[in-house]
């Protein structure tokens, strides 16, 4: 994963951990360990391809959007068109 990837990994983690309400919560349903996502979402741990999956489906989205650039809220983020 590139430096940018990471980087969006930890603040998706951050935003689902909001979403789901408690760490321990995201980390039932992300299937890992409840200190792991934290070191993660913090930059203790490197974040993996594998983690970045279990986020997505997390998500309810794919990992391609979870880590790729983010789109202006006003833009299709299909195609990239102003709405």
């Amino acid at each position: 994963m590139t430096d940018a990837e990471a980087m969006r990994l930890r603040a998706a983690l951050r935003n689902l951990r909001a979403a789901y309400g408690t760490w321990a919560c995201l980390a039932e349903v992300m299937g890992m360990p409840t200190r792991t996502i934290r070191a993660i979402a913090s930059g203790q741990f490197a974040g993996s391809p594998g983690t970045a999956m279990r986020a997505a489906r997390a998500a309810g989205t794919t990992i391609e959007r979870l880590l790729g650039r983010p789109v202006a809220a006003d833009r299709c983020p299909t195609c990239g068109r102003s709405g």
